[in-house]
């Protein structure tokens, strides 16, 4: 099964992308954050902001970083 032009030309968007906002000085955690972005806006047919909120909540939801804080609040 042959690749599209399409799927071929993605990863070389998304690379070419975060090199110039890095070359521009953009901080490397937020150049991250910008791709994702315009790569699930762009490249997915879900909403990018439908996407990030529920892997938020997914996160957020779990019981196992509830240890973090509690840990650290015992600690004081």
């Amino acid at each position: 099964m042959a690749a599209s032009v399409t799927e071929l030309l993605q990863p070389l968007f998304v690379v070419a992308l975060l090199l110039a906002l890095l070359a521009g000085g953009l901080w490397i955690g937020l150049a991250l954050i910008a791709v994702a972005a315009v790569t699930l806006e762009l490249f997915t047919p879900r909403a990018a902001g439908d996407a990030l909120a529920m892997a938020v909540w997914g996160y957020l939801s779990s019981w196992t970083l509830t240890a973090l804080p509690l840990f650290l609040w015992m600690g004081t």
